[in-house]
């Protein structure tokens, strides 16, 4: 305890001296960070060569939030629209599980017009302070300054992003700067706020949490922290944390971070530490992270230790690309359990190694990553073999249409398996589909790195107006018993009248047989304001097990949401199902479920929520957002402020 209290210490000294030395020199200071990101067809982006073409929009999204897939089509036609002057660079925020259907998706709807870097370690949304607020965007100047901040998107929020880049490329063209109403300190601190406060009718308890996040930049060098604020917290702690520190130096070339980071080798086979407040996942290790890029060729390794375990982990990452977008890689990845000793008092070390092969072509491409590990968890002979991992992916796409394979074999493969107390240090994909629908999503699939194998294929049509897919996934454990299988298709049509409609059908063993049937349309009444009507049904066959059966169900699903771009939505919720009381869980309160949510956007890239009524655990997508809920009952007011 008291090394950690002296570490604390020592941070904030050398973080004080280095804000005090940064302000004065800001003069001459680089106040924008740089980053550099792989795009969906191979090549490389870097923001700030993106910057001395002129003004860019950054904006986030992901595969699995709906009103992402909306905002996509309009960002596409901005950037068309204004080709020359701007760029949009659209980040792809999915993660190991779900970066596979990128490409295919891309392809098939044409979105051509968009620049697609991948952020599927999340490090660029740390650094942008993203939250996991998706979607999210920024306008920039040519300068790096930020011009406009916009969270969420409702159909019409692009009439505001259109408005602001023109004024943004007049005052270009006169010669006149935009005022952006910062300091000119203020140009290099990004803080953003997020809290949370909610009053359980049932429980009678208070909630509050804030995550207070900012940081500094100057040229290279940048360092922040994170203050976690509990009042008291879900788990009932009072008190203030520092949640995150660091210091860190990128040069373009060789960048190096002391403090806490968070880092993903390949898709996540190997290491995958991230962030997740939603579902309270941490695993974040305390240490030092150092990379290089040079030409062709690219280096990463650290030393860190996780947040409530005394381990020392080493690891190392390298990939060289040999031409024609072939990429050969390799991680590896070692630490020592205090507790493996042998007969003759050595200490045993636990080791964790991959080998990796992908490739871009005009077609497609093909991803393949093959990991042993060795130690002494579950035998005590020297060498003891604790597992393997295998995953593949084959894409394939040409004019409307793309198809997406992938296959994964895993035994005995968490790394790390409570680097935060519960969640192992890796994240190898899952094949298991997120949907954009609530009930869909029900009864997610778990991934068990420890005994899982499956196949999953995804095939895409889209033209014109009429967007089709049609998924099959099946997954068992290694004795071949069913685990989780999927049949899934859903349409699209754009344009019919002044209205959007989208429809859907899955079948689903995941904890009982479930049969899906998933409809919405939206009306839009003018260019910024529409009607959306979400409704869906699922028949639930629960099964039980030897000698009994605990029968069936229905459960329905509606949402009426109001929203008028860019600030206000309203929406009306009301979940109804006829379970009995065996079929309940113990923490499940019975029906219905009525709730109603007001969300507001903030000009300068927050929102507020209240949300009011009564709901089970589960995703949900309102207000312009997505995200997971656990279940309540009562009242919360939620919200993010940048400043």
């Amino acid at each position: 305890m008291k090394v950690r209290i002296i570490r604390t210490m020592a941070t904030w000294v050398i973080l004080l001296a280095l804000i005090g030395f940064a302000t004065a020199a800001q003069a001459a200071a680089d106040k924008t960070a740089n980053w550099t990101l792989e795009t969906v067809d191979g090549n490389t982006v870097t923001f700030h060569d993106q910057l001395a073409k002129g003004p860019v929009v950054v904006s986030f999204w992901a595969t699995w939030c709906k009103p992402c897939i909306k905002e996509m089509p309009a960002l596409n036609t901005i950037a068309g629209d204004f080709a020359g002057q701007i760029s949009i660079l659209a980040v792809n925020a999915d993660n190991s599980k779900s970066v596979a259907k990128v490409a295919p998706m891309i392809s098939a709807k044409h979105w051509d017009n968009l620049i697609v870097p991948l952020d599927t370690s999340g490090e660029l949304q740390q650094l942008l302070q993203v939250g996991g607020t998706i979607p999210f965007l920024i306008l920039y100047d040519g300068k790096g300054r930020e011009i406009y901040r916009h969270i969420g998107y409702k159909p019409g929020d692009e009439v505001e992003l259109r408005h602001e880049i023109e004024n943004l490329l007049a005052n270009v063209a006169v010669g006149t700067e935009v005022d952006t109403g910062k300091p000119a300190w203020g140009e290099a601190v990004s803080a953003t706020d997020k809290f949370k406060y909610s009053y359980s009718s049932d429980t009678k308890k208070e909630i509050f949490e804030n995550w207070l996040d900012v940081s500094y930049q100057f040229g290279g060098f940048r360092t922040g922290v994170m203050l976690r604020s509990y009042a008291p917290s879900e788990e009932g702690l009072r008190g203030t944390n520092i949640e995150h520190r660091f210091f860190e130096f990128d040069s373009g070339e060789f960048g190096i971070r002391a403090g806490h980071f968070y880092g993903m080798f390949g898709r996540g086979l190997v290491f995958n530490s991230y962030e997740d407040r939603i579902v309270r996942v941490d695993t974040r290790l305390d240490g030092l992270i150092a990379s290089t890029r040079q030409d062709r060729f690219t280096v990463t390794a650290f030393s860190g230790t996780p947040s409530v375990q005394d381990l020392d982990i080493r690891g190392i990452d390298g990939e060289y690309e040999l031409g024609m977008k072939f990429r050969l890689g390799a991680s590896g990845l070692t630490y020592r359990p205090d507790d493996y000793v042998s007969d003759d008092g050595e200490v045993r070390r636990e080791w964790v190694a991959s080998g990796r092969a992908r490739q871009q072509f005009s077609f497609g491409d093909y991803y393949v990553e093959y990991g042993r590990r060795k130690g002494w968890e579950y035998g005590p002979d020297d060498g003891y073999d604790m597992g393997y991992a295998f995953y593949g992916n084959l894409n394939l796409y040409q004019g409307p249409f793309s198809v997406s394979w992938e296959n994964s074999d895993y035994k005995r493969f968490k790394i790390v398996s409570d680097a935060d107390g519960k969640t192992p240090l890796n994240r190898p994909p899952s094949l298991a589909r997120e949907f954009t629908w609530t009930l869909l999503n029900r009864a997610p699939h778990n991934l068990d790195a420890d005994d899982e194998k499956g196949n999953n294929l995804d095939i895409l049509f889209s033209s014109g107006d009429w967007s089709l897919l049609a998924s099959g996934a099946h997954l068992k454990n290694q004795e071949g018993e069913t685990r989780y299988e999927l049949a899934f298709g859903s349409f699209k049509k754009e344009n019919l009248g002044p209205t959007t409609i989208t429809g859907g059908f899955g079948y689903q063993d995941s904890e009982g047989l479930r049969q899906t049937v998933v409809g919405e349309i939206t009306l839009y009444t003018s260019s910024t304001t529409n009607w959306t009507l979400q409704a869906e049904h699922q028949h639930v066959r629960m099964g039980g097990g030897t000698g009994f059966d605990l029968g069936a169900y229905d459960q329905d699903w509606f949402k009426l949401e109001y929203s008028t771009a860019p600030r206000w939505a309203f929406a009306a919720i009301y979940e109804i199902n006829n379970k009995d009381d065996i079929q309940r869980p113990s923490t499940e309160k019975e029906g219905p479920f009525p709730a109603g949510q007001i969300t507001y956007t903030i000009s300068q890239g927050g929102n507020l929520n209240l949300w009011f009524g009564k709901r089970q655990a589960g995703y949900l997508c309102s207000g312009g957002v997505c995200k997971i809920e656990p279940a309540f009952e009562g009242v919360e007011l939620f919200g993010l402020f940048r400043y």
